[in-house]
């Protein structure tokens, strides 16, 4: 899980690959998925890769800043096998300090499975 957070020139598009394994992650139930993002972060898509996680299951992924405010980036449907990727409205990571990638449950039932997770962003610096 502890994997280097490239930080290369000003402006290059990136990916941050992260696999992650399940067990009963429960209804509501958090992970962190990468600690420490750091400030000068731009945040500009999200993709998954996953096995079918349980009936009900919903993954979310979140940016939260070490003072507990957290931000929504997409939600993905994992009841089923699949993979998908979606482009977002850019977030920075500024301000408020280095945030955690985080991974809520937000559907009803717990997750059980692997996932892969595909941060892209772009380093802008602070």
């Amino acid at each position: 899980m502890k994997e280097t957070f490239y930080k290369g020139a000003a402006g290059n598009l990136s990916l941050h690959l992260v696999t992650i394994s399940l067990a009963a992650l429960a209804a509501d139930a958090t992970k962190v998925v990468a600690e420490s993002l750091p400030i000068g972060t731009q945040i500009t898509g999200v993709r998954i890769v996953n096995d079918a996680l349980g009936a009900d299951t919903k993954l979310t992924a979140q940016v939260v800043s070490h003072s507990g405010d957290s931000a929504d980036l997409v939600e993905f449907d994992t009841a089923s096998a699949g993979n998908s990727g979606v482009f977002i409205k850019p977030v920075y990571i500024g301000d408020e300090g280095p945030s955690d990638l985080v991974i809520k449950n937000t559907g009803t039932d717990s997750a059980s499975g692997e996932v892969v997770l595909q941060l892209e962003y772009r380093y802008t610096g602070y």
